[in-house]
């Protein structure tokens, strides 16, 4: 089944996201994800809900750590063979089907079973990082079309999620019983494909490369999953709240993808988006108690948290997809971030609820990832104004312009040259396109439609003479717009390292040795 897309294809020719099968399973993975509190809230009214379900969800998230770590250091050292990696895969998910089904069987038990408990979360958690591997490799796709899975998913997911909270427990059984298995079976088939041949590098490398790219987006998906577990134990009415927040931030999600897209979506996300829903949460929580406002802030805040758990899963599998690490490293890594975060706020909610006095934290929380973000973009802010500067009046260039002609030429002839990724020093971390040769003033604006595709078509024939792979295809096109390797490293969610090796390659293959040439090359196709 080849499906259908779930946007046109942009005026920058990227392919459009392909709605598959594979995608519906996704959802009936994540809205049965006992993991996450507002899903195990749907049992809430079960018998043994209250003796046994904080006792699964601590020995679930401490094992699903253990085995994150697990799965990290293997990674690191050795990629398994395709016919190991299919073997384990089928037993995680055996294992994760016994654990999540027996904690769904303990809770209409006729008694408190703590310690079957514990035995079934130890099972979901330890195959919880494995499964997660395995779908990142799965659904990998670049960033744009990333985010726009990872917003239907949590649209859909929600609206599942939502339909399980209003079924009798009669009837919620066997609907999650199957959306179970229809999750967990497509891991092992998935697990029977091999993964490209990746260059070994020392594993401090390999970390410090991870940690470079993904240290953000995982900060806040680590608070996501902090704080969900810290308010799902409060009186909010958090799995209403919850569904409702994750269509919210989808819808917020798919226009931003829609009306933004040609423009480097994670940093326009971190910059913007991230900023404005802090600031709704905090405008809706000013208001006094009881008003609808005031109300409301707790979807914002719900809003605001699925967001930056958006960001953090559309650059897991943008990572995984650009193979610049090892899929197992990489989901092995978040998977331990996320689930230790929520451990901390499953023992925070204990603490908590002697008091049940949650609105303050939440606040105080949410003030405290604003102000780490702020922290960074005021460091990149000053990047941007000092080092290239510094950088410049060290070294004793100017930055060189590509001249304009007054003929029909591509964006890339119109636009002001960066210097050349192997020679940058202190070069500025801003996703700042360069300014048309006839732009009024300061204005910086994008090619027109009909540039970009000229543009595109000619480094397409460039790559064809030259036998680019598509790793450097993809860099070439980025260089020819202006973007610098920063930029570029963001954009494609790659460590600046990485895409300066790209650059050099497509240097040497081009025979050139500095942008200037590279423009008058493309512009000559």
């Amino acid at each position: 089944m080849e499906g259908f897309a779930l946007r046109d294809a942009g005026d920058d020719g990227r392919a459009p996201l392909a709605l598959r099968p594979i995608h519906l399973a996704l959802v009936a993975f994540v809205a049965t994800l006992l993991a996450h509190a507002p899903t195990i809230g749907a049992f809430a009214e079960a018998p043994q809900f209250e003796a046994i379900a904080d006792t699964f969800l601590f020995a679930l998230l401490l094992a699903a750590v253990t085995s994150s770590v697990v799965v990290l250091l293997r990674g690191l050292q050795r990629p398994r063979k395709v016919f190991a990696r299919a073997r384990v895969t089928a037993i995680a998910a055996a294992a994760y089907l016994l654990g999540t089904m027996g904690a769904v069987g303990l809770l209409f038990a006729p008694m408190p079973l703590p310690a079957a408990a514990v035995g079934a979360g130890l099972l979901a958690g330890a195959a919880l990082p494995l499964l997660v591997a395995e779908w990142a490799r799965a659904v990998a796709v670049p960033i744009d079309q990333a985010l726009v899975l990872c917003a239907f998913v949590v649209l859909t997911a929600s609206f599942v999620g939502w339909i399980l909270a209003l079924l009798p427990l009669l009837a919620l059984v066997p609907v999650f019983c199957l959306l179970l298995v229809a999750g967990v079976v497509v891991p092992p088939v998935a697990a029977r494909v091999g993964d490209p041949a990746l260059p070994l590098a020392r594993p401090a490398d390999t970390m410090r490369r991870l940690v470079s790219v993904t240290w953000l987006p995982l900060l806040g998906f680590a608070v996501y999953a902090f704080m969900t577990d810290v308010m799902a134990h409060s009186a909010f009415g958090v799995v209403q709240a919850s569904f409702l927040g994750g269509a919210v931030a989808a819808l917020v999600m798919f226009g931003v993808c829609f009306l933004w897209g040609r423009t480097p979506l994670l940093p326009w996300s971190y910059r913007i988006l991230v900023p404005l829903m802090a600031a709704a949460f905090v405008v809706l929580g000013a208001f006094p108690a009881g008003t609808f406002p005031r109300d409301a802030s707790v979807v914002a805040l719900y809003v605001f948290y699925i967001v930056l758990a958006l960001l953090g899963c559309a650059v897991l599998l943008a990572v995984v997809r650009n193979r610049e690490l090892p899929a197992n490293v990489a989901s092995g890594f978040a998977c331990g971030v996320a689930a230790a975060a929520a451990f901390l706020g499953q023992i925070l909610s204990q603490v908590l609820a002697v008091t049940d006095d949650f609105a303050p934290w939440l606040t105080v929380l949410t003030g405290a990832f604003v102000a780490v973000l702020l922290i960074f973009l005021g460091r990149t802010s000053w990047s941007e104004l000092v080092a290239p500067r510094e950088s410049a009046v060290a070294e004793g260039v100017a930055p060189a312009v590509h001249p304009a002609a007054g003929d029909a030429r591509t964006a890339s002839g119109d636009r002001a040259a960066y210097e050349d990724a192997p020679a940058i020093a202190g070069a500025s971390d801003e996703c700042v396109l360069p300014a048309r040769a006839d732009a009024p003033g300061d204005a910086f604006q994008l090619a027109e439609p009909s540039m970009q595709n000229t543009l595109e078509a000619r480094c397409a024939k460039v790559t064809e003479a030259r036998g680019l792979s598509p790793r450097e295809a993809e860099v070439l096109v980025y260089l020819a717009r202006g973007f610098t390797p920063a930029c570029i490293a963001k954009s494609l969610v790659l460590s600046i390292s990485t895409v300066r090796t790209h650059v050099r390659n497509i240097y040497r293959k081009l025979g050139i040795n500095k942008r200037e040439e590279l423009l008058h090359l493309i512009d000559e196709e």
